[in-house]
């Protein structure tokens, strides 16, 4: 399985029957947000920049690490249940344990998903922080 080639901000790695995606940010932000773009990439053919329709996300974890699968977890559900897919990412309030966001996107086609992402899973999930800002890692299910 190939894809195309990342926008800056993170790369995605083949894993057996997985995605794992690497994702950077000059924020912690940033990251979530590189986060949120690898997984449209795997999920869908195409996005765009829509903006007409707008959710909230608010989530708790005990760690960054469960923070952000569970962000993509949230991503998922959106994409799968409500047919959404986020252009613009506003982070109201993002710490180590909570997360409130308001997310503008656009409903997307069923028809025009490139895989069924079953979900981001704890396995390789982590988050550092370097020099240049933030990375993580975070395998998809497939």
């Amino acid at each position: 399985m190939s894809y195309r080639p990342a926008l800056m901000g993170y790369r995605l790695l083949e894993h057996t029957a997985d995605v794992l995606a690497e994702c950077e940010g000059q924020t912690l932000e940033a990251l979530f947000e590189s986060a949120a773009q690898a997984l449209y990439t795997v999920a869908l053919e195409e996005t765009s920049q829509q903006t007409s329709i707008e959710r909230q996300v608010s989530l708790h974890a005990p760690d960054r690490e469960t923070l952000l699968v569970r962000w993509l977890q949230e991503l998922i559900y959106l994409i799968d249940v409500e047919h959404f897919v986020g252009s613009v990412f506003s982070f109201e309030s993002l710490t180590s344990s909570e997360l409130h966001a308001r997310i503008k996107g656009y409903a997307c086609n069923p028809a025009n998903r490139a895989a069924e992402v079953k979900a981001a899973t704890y396995h390789q999930a982590a988050i550092h922080r370097t020099k240049e800002g933030w990375t993580a890692r975070v395998l998809f299910d497939l």
